[in-house]
């Protein structure tokens, strides 16, 4: 993919979206994530989601692909340097148009089409059925406050799915772990309940949490930052009157979290280890026990 020059509206753009953290310490890293070159999410996706996504679900270049939750489009970018169908969805209209320019600047819109709603189903009847879903850093920002969100919104992508289609989630904080790795860097938050007063006070009093005009306030807007995540239990149990399987259980698939870069032999004994215990004897994805929910592959029946 290389590195791309972004025009002065594309950035303005992007800076306009991030408004509210430019305090943070991370601001910085957050423009260049969001543009190109070599630290940016296009090219970790490009060359590292896509080649999971393939290892796992085959290639994508004769599917049907959506992109849920595309945000500003580096996921649906690196998307299309594989597939020829995508579709891109997302219900916050500011990320939506970053997406659309982001790809118009780029020269690729044509393969790919553009949906803002406030919910899916408002547009399921136009939206189509597709062989892939992406939910890439979507679940941690949908509040367990709002009581049955999540399972409705898993349960509305998976009914977007054809039979033996995709289901793929990425980049979401797993609750097992006791810091909060996604928000705040914080130790406890995740083993609290989801939009507590003592870990918004905390994150506070911490200057971990920007006032920004696109989260609500308060505790629901500490749960839309996606500082409490989700477990693989949880996904489950969104689905659990679904028929599928999960892939990573498979005997090729499970092995390990990442198969698209070299892994060290540290982390190949660990996952030797945990696949001996969790997936051969529990059946559980090793991914279950990560820091973040990443590849993990749900294949409708």
């Amino acid at each position: 993919m290389g590195s791309f020059n972004y025009s002065e509206q594309f950035k303005q753009k992007v800076k306009n979206l991030l408004r509210g953290t430019e305090n943070w310490p991370e601001y910085e890293s957050f423009i260049e994530g969001h543009l190109s070159g070599p630290k940016s999410r296009e090219f970790y996706f490009k060359n590292f989601l896509c080649k999971e996504i393939e290892f796992h679900c085959g290639s994508l270049r004769d599917k049907q692909v959506l992109d849920f939750g595309c945000g500003t489009g580096a996921t649906t970018l690196a998307l299309a340097n594989y597939a020829e169908d995508i579709t891109a969805f997302d219900i916050d209209k500011e990320s939506l148009e970053i997406c659309e320019l982001r790809l118009k600047e780029r020269g690729i819109t044509k393969k790919v089409k553009f949906y803002y709603a406030k919910d899916i189903d408002e547009i399921k009847d136009e939206i189509g059925r597709f062989n892939l879903i992406l939910l890439n850093g979507v679940i941690e920002h949908i509040p367990l406050a709002l009581n049955g969100v999540r399972k409705l919104v898993l349960k509305s992508a998976f009914d977007l799915l054809t039979n033996s289609g995709y289901l793929y989630i990425n980049e979401t904080p797993n609750r097992l772990w006791p810091i909060d790795f996604h928000t705040t860097n914080l130790w406890w938050i995740p083993w609290t309940r989801p939009g507590s007063k003592w870990s918004y006070n905390k994150a506070l009093r911490k200057k971990k949490i920007a006032q920004t005009p696109r989260i609500s306030q308060g505790t629901l807007g500490f749960e839309e930052l996606g500082a409490w995540g989700t477990t693989y239990w949880e996904i489950m149990r969104c689905l659990k009157d679904e028929k599928f399987r999960c892939i990573n259980k498979e005997p090729k698939h499970g092995r390990h979290i990442h198969y698209s870069y070299e892994l060290s032999w540290e982390k190949k004994i660990i996952d030797a280890t945990l696949y001996a215990i969790f997936v051969k004897i529990f059946r559980l994805p090793l991914t279950t026990f990560a820091p973040f929910i990443n590849n993990l592959v749900i294949q409708k029946a």
